[in-house]
Formats: C-alpha cells, sequence, structure tokens
C-alpha cells in the first residue's frame, strides 16, 4: 500500500507521521512536487517532479506515476489541487487508487465562502451573515471582514468599517463581505471515514501563525462545544466531506460560529495527531478494510505545541539520484 503525497513542499511532519503508519507494514510514502528543494523531497522514500496542478498533463502525469510506483493512496495537501483531484478521483479509484478527498460538491462548497455561507445556513448550522457587493446595502452592520471568495493563507483579509467599504473592495480580489465576529477563535482538525462517517475532532487554538499556518497552539478543554462540534461533523457529512477536514470557528457570546472549512490536512495538523488524533495511521487501517468506531473528545486537552525551523543538506537534488 504505497502513498503518494502531492504538493508535498514542507510539509514534513505530515509526512513522518504517514512514514510510521507506513513503513511497518512493509509500505513506502512518496512525494510530488514543482520544486527539488522542497524539505518533504529529501525525507520521503522517493520524490517526483511533476507539473503544475493548472497544466493539462497533471491529471496523466499523476495516474502514470501511480502507476509506476504501485501507488494506492493520494494525500492532496494544499487548496490548489483540492477540486482537480475530487473531480478525477472515480478515474483513479477506477485504477485502484484512493484519493483521500471529500466529494466534488463538498470540495466546490468549501473552496468558496459564499457557497459555504449558503450550504451551512440552509443546514441550521450558525455562519457569519455575508454579503455578495452587488447585496450590499445601508444595512450592513458597522464591523466587517472583507475577503476572497476563493481565499487561502489569511492573504487579502482586511478588517473594515461600513464607511470604508466601497474604498477597501478594490482590495479584494473576487470579494465576500461579511459580519466581524466577537470571541475567540478555534480551529478544529477531524477525520472522517472513506464512506463519511465522523471519527474523531481535536479543537485547537492557534497563539502564533505565519503565513496563514499555525507555529504555536494548544488544545483545548472546551466540553460546552462539543455537541456543536458533532452536529456541524454531520452536516458536513450529509454535504460530502471524506478523510481530513480543518475547520475554523468563532466562539461568541451568542455561541460557536463556523467561520470556514478546508477539506484537508491543516498545518497545525501534528498538534492533533500529538494529542491522539494519529488520522495518517487510522486512514491506512481502513483502507486496510477496518472499520473504526468513532471516538469523539478521546484527547489530551491543554496540550501545546511550538515549532522552529530545521535544515536538510543534499549533494544531490531528488530527481538527480
Amino acid at each position: 500500500m504505497n502513498i503518494l503525497l502531492t504538493s508535498a513542499g514542507r510539509r514534513v511532519s505530515l509526512l513522518k507521521a504517514f512514514l510510521e503508519a507506513a513503513h511497518p507494514m512493509g509500505s513506502k510514502v512518496f512525494v510530488a512536487d514543482m520544486d527539488p528543494l522542497a524539505p518533504a523531497c529529501a525525507l520521503a522514500d522517493g520524490a517526483f517532479q511533476v507539473p503544475r496542478v493548472t497544466a493539462l498533463d497533471y491529471i496523466p502525469t499523476l495516474l502514470g506515476l501511480c502507476q509506476r510506483q504501485q501507488i494506492q493512496l493520494i494525500v492532496p495537501t494544499i487548496d490548489t489541487e483540492l477540486q482537480i483531484l475530487a473531480d478525477h478521483a472515480s478515474r483513479f479509484l477506477g485504477e485502484g487508487i484512493t484519493s483521500l478527498i471529500s466529494s466534488p460538491d463538498f470540495v466546490r462548497i468549501t473552496g468558496d465562502k459564499w457557497l459555504t455561507f449558503q450550504a451551512f445556513k440552509d443546514a441550521g448550522i450558525p455562519v457569519p451573515a455575508s454579503w455578495l457587493p452587488e447585496t450590499a446595502d445601508d444595512r450592513l452592520p458597522m464591523d466587517l471582514f472583507l475577503k476572497p471568495r476563493d481565499g487561502s493563507a489569511s492573504s487579502h483579509i482586511y478588517p473594515c468599517q461600513r464607511p470604508d467599504l466601497d474604498r477597501m473592495l478594490p482590495l479584494v480580489p473576487h470579494p465576500i463581505i461579511q459580519e466581524r465576529l466577537v470571541g475567540q477563535e478555534i480551529t478544529i482538525d477531524a477525520c472522517f471515514d472513506l464512506q463519511g462517517r465522523p471519527l474523531h475532532f481535536v479543537p485547537r487554538e492557534r497563539i502564533r501563525t505565519l503565513g496563514g499556518e499555525s507555529i504555536q497552539g494548544v488544545t483545548l478543554d472546551r466540553p460546552d462545544v462539543d455537541a456543536w462540534l458533532v452536529t456541524v461533523l454531520e452536516a458536513c457529512s450529509r454535504l460530502g466531506a471524506r478523510g481530513p477536514l480543518t475547520l475554523q470557528a468563532f466562539l461568541t457570546p451568542d455561541g460557536p460560529v463556523l467561520s470556514e472549512i478546508n477539506p484537508r490536512f491543516g498545518g497545525g495538523f501534528p498538534l492533533a495527531r500529538a494529542a491522539g488524533g494519529d488520522y495518517p495511521a487510522w486512514i491506512l487501517r481502513m483502507l486496510r478494510g477496518e472499520a473504526l468506531a468513532p471516538t469523539f473528545g478521546a484527547y489530551r486537552k491543554n496540550l501545546y505545541m511550538t515549532r522552529h525551523h530545521t535544515e536538510v543538506f543534499l549533494e544531490q537534488l531528488p530527481w538527480a539520484r
């Protein structure tokens, strides 16, 4: 059961988690990337250069690579590849290759903050009040947030006062307008089985971020939000969630409000794994046919994470080996 991490980049902790799960089974973990100096390329069992995700030959190249290396599981790591891999998941599955990705519709919904707002509001989940520029009027609240509908990594996000809206909207590509939420912001790492049943979650606070990724954090002991989280995950399941999810929410005075979903492993996932959510190992067990029972609430509370840089030295680039 060989595994391929795509666009692996600096996701070394995630790579190591799959290596630790795969090696005892006699399996290997490979990575694909455009950059031969991506750190994960130096640390995997093998590394392969692939075209840009938007290239016409990306899917044929990836499929050929999987066939040659006997890959049975593809693990995407960045937002820009999620939709194309979801759209072609059935093609890979026809070759015996599972893509660890939610349904195409769920990826489309969660990749667009306006669609996320509509879908989860319809599902009865509290979400931030949202408007498109053409629907904005004088009834908007005073305190707003502007962000791209399809943005990631916290780029082009601005707090805004209603009188400044016309001046600031041109700063944001493909914008959505949302109410500015007040309360503690939390992140939730969650895992679904391959049929879409929610299995586990770990809520955490991002204490410090760099480039939109958590570099300091702590797992939370908030049993008061557990039932709400289960309700959210059940709604995600109905909409097509599979595998790993990363969710953002605000704990407002009126209760939790869901703000964003990324249908992939989050950058801060190593904290969730250290707290007891060993999703890579669970995913490989499920691929071998094992049925796992939900274990909500089974994680270490008040566990802190802090990160640092380390170096890898090479005398030869990975594709030249």
